[in-house]
């Protein structure tokens, strides 16, 4: 990966420090997740809140030229996920501190993963249409919120277990243990998202990310 010019000192230790705390706690999918980041060009930005409108984003670093990339040659994943970009914002550096930026990371790591997929596959769509990777807006949301509460339960701290359980991500047994909550994510999904598998999923990753296809 790379990161984006002007970022400050601490904010960039802060993600270094997430992702090889990542690497460290997380499960085999996060490894990979963030073993493919590293070591791809994709770009790592950090600005304030009022300009990410989120905790974090992921989209791609120049619509024309990934448009113009895969209407000329087919894309590998790694040169799919380079097209891309995770941005953070400072306020959540500042004030979630390690767990905010891992958490985000995290996150906003597997939409560039699924968003890179994506590219690949219909980059090569002439060669496997049946293959094409293309999931919906309900779908990359439900796979990084499972992604993320694997990881809250991987770290096991008060802290990621009590942020799990305010979003619904985790739920608790009778006996005390701790679980990714479908039925909790289900919800989030459709209070905080609008989404429902059975009803409005969403745009396609492809016009979510401007691909022309």
């Amino acid at each position: 990966m790379k990161f984006d010019k002007g970022i400050a000192t601490k904010y960039r230790k802060s993600v270094d420090d997430a992702f090889q705390t990542i690497l460290d706690k997380g499960d085999d999918h996060h490894r990979v997740v963030m073993g493919e980041i590293i070591a791809s060009k994709m770009l790592v930005q950090v600005k304030p809140v009022g300009e990410t409108n989120a905790s974090g984003r992921t989209g791609l670093s120049s619509v024309l030229r990934t448009n113009a990339k895969m209407a000329m040659e087919r894309l590998t994943f790694r040169e799919a996920l380079s097209e891309i970009y995770i941005v953070i914002a400072e306020e959540t550096i500042d004030t979630g501190g390690q767990r905010g930026c891992e958490g985000t990371f995290v996150h906003e790591g597997q939409h560039a993963y699924d968003f890179a997929k994506t590219l690949e596959s219909l980059s090569n769509a002439d060669m496997n249409p049946i293959g094409v990777f293309n999931p919906t807006l309900y779908e990359l949301e439900w796979q990084a919120h499972q992604t993320a509460g694997r990881y809250m339960l991987r770290v096991n701290e008060p802290e990621y277990i009590d942020e799990g359980l305010q979003l619904m991500i985790l739920g608790q047994s009778a006996d005390g243990t701790y679980f990714v909550d479908d039925d909790g994510i289900r919800r989030r999904l459709q209070e905080s998202y609008g989404l429902a598998l059975d009803g409005n999923q969403g745009h396609l990753a492809s016009r979510m990310l401007g691909i022309i296809v």
